[in-house]
C-alpha cells in the first residue's frame, strides 16, 4: 500500500479492550500500513473514559473493540451452571454493557467502528464432554444478536473464524495470559491486524474493478480446440469440479459488483457455444461484459477490453493457467495484476479484491448490462462523423433528485470507485448520513437506447460549496457530467470547488473552472 491510498496523512488507530494486545499489535500496524504516519492509541477499557482517552477518539479514523470474554465475565459460565443466572438474563446484561459502550464511544468519535465479537475457544469443557454440539452456545447468541442490533453502527468481525484459520492451538499464549493478560499468540495477532487492515481497504473502496478470465483448464478442465464441447469436463465429480467450484467464486465476485470479461485463445462460436449450452456451466454469457475471443497475444486483447469498458489496466486482473502468457501480460502490461490458475492457491491471491457486502443486486445487473452493450455503443459511433449527432442518436435521458437513504450504499460505492470524472472525495456510508443533515445530496441516473445505466452519478453542495461530485466511468462519453453541471448551475451558486487530487482526476479542475466561472478551487489532503 502506498500514501496515496490513505485519505489522510495522519491515519489514528484506536484499540478499546479489556486485554493487553502488545508487544504484537502497533509493530503489526505499522508493518500492514506501511509508509504510511500510523499513531496506535491504546484505550483500556473501563466504566468512563479521560480526557487524555476522549482525545484519542476525538481525533481517531478507526477504532478497534476486542473485548475479550473471559476476562470481561469469568464466572458467568459457572453462575449459568449453578443456577445462579439464567442464560437470558446473562445475554441481556452482555448486549447492555455493550449498547453502553458503543454509546460512549460513539460521544467522542466520528471515525469507523470495528469489532471482533466474543469468542469461547478458551473454554476447556470439551475435554470433558467432547467436540459436541448443544444448539445452546451463548457466545454464539450474543454475536448474533449485537451483529443484529448495531450492525448499521459498527463492522463485526468474527474472531472465532481468525482463531479458526491460524488453529486453537496456535491462538493463544498462555504464559503471557497469566502474566500480562495478554492471552492471544502473535500469529493470531498479526492475523487481527490484517483483518483491520482488510476492513481499511473495503471501507475506503480500494479494489480491483474487474477481472478477465482465460477459458481452458481455468473455467472448465480440458482444451476445447482439441478435445471438443463433448470432451471437456465440467461438472460436479472428478476433474471439473474444481472448476466449478470456481465458476461459483466467480459468480460471488460478480455479484458483489466485479466486471467479468473473457480472454481466450479460441474460436469465438466454440465458446459462445459452451457459454450458452453447456448445461454444467455456471457463468453464463449475462455474465460476461466484454468477450476477446480469437488468436492474437492476450496483452493486446486485455487492453481493448480496457477500452471498450473505459477503465484503467490497473484495476484489471488476469487469471490464466499458462505461465507464459501471465508472464506476457507482466511484462507488456504491468500495470494488470496477472494471477496464475492453480486450484490450491487461486483464492487467496484473489484477495486482492476487497468487497462489501452492501451490495445491490439491481444495480448490480443494470452495471453489467451498460458495460455489455457498449460494443453497440462504440460500433454506433463510426457511424457518424459528428460527436453530437452520435450524442442525439444515444437518446441519452437524465434523472436528478435528492438522494434518499436507499441509495447511500450505492453513492458511498460510487465515491469509492470513481477514480477520473470526480472530485476525489471519499465516503463511507457512516459519513453521508452524518452529512446528510447539513448538505444537499442528489442522485443522478441515467438510461440511453441500449440500457438503463441506472444510478451513475452524485453530487453534494453545502452552501455554496460543491464538496462533492463523481461521475461513474461507464456514463463517460456522453456529454452527461455537462447536464450535470447545468443542472447545478441553475439551482445553485457555486463559490468553491473542493478538490481531492487522485492522480487521474487532474482534468475536473479545468472543467470546473469553464463552468461556474468565478470559482475557488479548494485543494485539500
Amino acid at each position: 500500500m502506498t500514501n496515496q491510498h490513505l485519505q489522510h496523512e495522519n491515519f489514528h488507530i484506536s484499540l478499546i479492550s479489556n486485554i493487553i494486545f502488545e508487544p504484537y499489535f502497533a509493530p503489526a500496524v505499522q508493518e500492514k500500513f506501511s509508509n504510511a504516519d500510523i499513531a496506535v492509541n491504546l484505550i483500556p477499557y473501563g466504566e468512563s473514559l479521560t480526557l487524555t482517552y476522549e482525545k484519542y477518539l476525538a481525533e481517531s479514523d478507526m477504532n478497534i473493540i476486542c473485548l475479550n470474554y473471559e476476562a470481561l465475565f469469568p464466572d458467568m459460565f459457572i453462575n449459568i451452571f449453578s443456577g445462579k443466572i439464567s442464560e437470558e438474563e446473562a445475554l441481556a446484561e452482555i448486549v447492555l454493557l455493550c449498547e453502553n459502550l458503543l454509546n460512549n464511544i460513539e460521544k467522542h468519535t466520528l471515525g469507523k467502528i470495528i469489532w471482533f465479537l466474543f469468542e469461547d475457544y478458551y473454554l476447556n469443557i470439551a475435554k470433558i464432554t467432547g467436540n459436541i454440539i448443544t444448539g445452546n452456545s451463548l457466545i454464539d447468541k450474543i454475536n448474533i444478536k449485537l451483529h443484529e442490533m448495531f450492525h448499521e453502527r459498527a463492522t463485526f468481525i468474527d474472531l472465532k473464524r481468525l482463531i479458526a484459520e491460524v488453529g486453537i492451538c496456535h491462538s493463544y499464549d498462555t504464559k503471557n495470559k497469566y502474566r500480562w493478560n495478554a492471552p492471544y499468540s502473535k500469529l493470531l495477532m498479526q492475523n487481527i491486524v490484517q483483518e483491520i487492515y482488510k476492513q481499511y481497504l473495503i471501507d475506503n473502496g480500494i479494489t480491483k474493478k474487474c477481472l478477465i478470465l482465460d477459458c481452458d483448464d481455468v473455467l472448465w478442465s480440458g482444451i476445447l480446440a482439441e478435445d471438443g464441447i463433448e470432451n471437456i469436463k465440467l461438472d460436479s465429480n472428478g476433474f471439473g469440479r474444481s472448476h466449478q467450484d470456481f465458476q461459483r467464486f466467480v459468480l460471488t465476485l460478480y455479484y458483489h459488483g466485479i466486471i467479468l470479461a473473457v480472454c481466450s485463445k479460441n474460436d469465438m462460436s466454440d465458446v459462445m457455444n459452451i457459454f450458452c449450452n453447456h448445461s454444467s456451466m455456471l457463468l453464463r454469457k449475462e455474465y460476461i461484459s466484454c468477450f476477446q475471443v480469437n488468436w492474437g497475444n492476450k496483452p493486446d486483447n486485455i487492453k481493448k477490453i480496457a477500452r471498450i469498458l473505459n477503465i484503467g489496466l490497473s484495476s484489471i486482473v488476469f487469471v490464466d493457467d499458462s505461465a507464459h502468457e501471465i508472464e506476457a501480460v507482466k511484462s507488456i502490461i504491468p500495470e494488470v495484476t496477472a494471477i496464475i490458475y492453480e486450484r490450491d492457491t487461486v483464492y487467496e491471491k484473489l484477495s486482492c479484491f476487497n468487497l462489501t457486502n452492501n451490495f445491490n443486486a439491481t444495480d448490480i445487473k443494470k452495471r453489467s448490462e451498460t458495460y455489455f452493450t457498449n460494443q453497440l455503443r462504440e460500433d454506433m459511433k463510426y457511424q457518424y462523423a459528428d460527436y453530437n449527432e452520435f450524442i442525439k442518436a444515444l437518446e441519452i435521458k437524465l434523472e436528478i433528485h435528492e438522494a434518499t437513504s436507499m441509495e447511500f450504499c450505492r453513492i458511498s460505492e460510487l465515491t469509492q470507485r470513481t477514480n477520473k470524472c470526480t472530485n476525489g472525495k471519499r465516503y463511507t456510508v457512516s459519513e453521508i448520513k452524518k452529512r446528510f443533515t447539513h448538505s444537499k445530496l442528489y442522485s443522478v441516473y441515467a438510461s440511453d437506447r441500449f440500457s438503463d445505466l441506472g444510478l451513475v452519478g452524485a453530487f453534494e453542495i453545502e452552501n455554496d460549496v460543491l464538496t462533492l461530485f463523481a461521475l461513474s466511468c461507464r456514463a463517460l462519453g456522453r456529454n452527461i457530467e455537462a447536464k450535470i453541471f447545468e443542472f447545478i448551475k441553475h439551482s445553485y451558486t457555486i463559490h468553491v470547488f473542493e478538490f481531492y487530487k487522485s492522480g487521474k482526476n487532474c482534468s475536473m479542475t479545468d472543467r470546473i473552472k469553464n463552468v461556474f466561472c468565478p470559482v475557488e478551487i479548494r485543494i485539500l489532503n
